[in-house]
Order: structure tokens, then C-alpha cells, then sequence
């Protein structure tokens, strides 16, 4: 009777498993334009992303490697659902050394909530963000002087 009721503990909590990264997985962009970690040639003129599932796009912003927002003219539509969004770029784009775009997403059937981004970069000398991230990192290792132990004591 207890291996019973235990196998089938085990088998709730693993569905569980399975449908919260499933769901997570559903309201994440299938496709985006750039993709994540692209470099491309030139500049975009859009930002893309399309959906597996209806979803309402809460927010699209863009930012420069420097956190500066740069306005795209993305305005949240409370009428606008959909699968696909596009949102054209008519000017050129602050010099930086990546951009990452963030965005927020719904969905009506079950109201969860999705936050994500991805970055890319462009033109010549350009490396996916990445590897520029990666190469912040620094090799230096910190060494402190030793202090030595103390004691409080009391005095006599």
C-alpha cells in the first residue's frame, strides 16, 4: 500500500515537472529576428518574434550593451493577440557593442506571465554578445593580506 501511494507521488510531482517546463516552453518565442547571440552583417530593421501559442505582448524594449533604452515605438495594445510580432527599426541604431531585447508576454487561457530577451550584434568587427560578455570576465584572482586571528578578551 505504501509503495503504491509513494510510486504515485513520485508520478504527480514528475507530471508537474513536465507540464511547468512545458508551459514555460510554450510561451517562449520559437523564432525572433535577429536570433539570440546573432551577429548579423548589417543593422536590423525589424524585430521579430513569433510564438507557438496566442500570446499578448505586454512589452518589447530595446537597449544598447550600456543598458541604454533605445525607443523602438513598441505601445502596448490590450486588443492586439496574436502569434507573431513585428516591429519595424526605420533609423539607425545607437553605436554599441550589443543590443538585447526584452520582452514580456501573457496568455489569456491560463494569465502566466513570461520575461526574456535576446541579444545581437552587428557589422564589421562584431562578435556574437556572448563572447563579449565572456571576455569581461577576468582571470584575475583576488588575494587578500593575511589578517591573522583575533581575541577579544577582557581586561584584567
Amino acid at each position: 500500500m505504501i509503495r503504491v501511494f509513494s510510486f504515485s507521488l513520485l508520478l504527480a510531482c514528475t507530471a508537474g515537472q513536465v507540464l511547468a517546463q512545458h508551459s514555460h516552453g510554450v510561451l517562449s518565442p520559437g523564432v525572433t529576428f535577429p536570433p539570440d547571440d546573432s551577429v548579423l552583417s548589417d543593422p536590423p530593421r525589424m524585430i521579430t518574434m513569433s510564438f507557438r501559442v496566442d500570446v499578448r505582448l505586454l512589452k518589447l524594449a530595446l537597449y544598447t550593451s550600456n543598458e541604454e533604452w533605445v525607443d523602438i515605438g513598441f505601445i502596448y495594445d490590450p486588443e492586439r493577440v496574436g502569434q507573431s510580432f513585428v516591429y519595424p527599426i526605420p533609423f539607425e541604431l545607437p553605436q554599441a557593442d550589443y543590443y538585447i531585447a526584452r520582452w514580456s508576454v501573457t496568455d489569456d487561457q491560463r494569465a502566466r506571465l513570461l520575461n526574456g530577451e535576446f541579444k545581437f550584434a552587428f557589422g564589421n568587427g562584431a562578435i556574437p554578445p556572448s563572447e563579449f560578455i565572456d571576455s569581461l570576465v577576468s582571470e584575475l584572482e583576488e588575494v587578500l593580506p593575511d589578517t591573522g586571528a583575533y581575541r577579544i578578551g577582557i581586561d584584567q
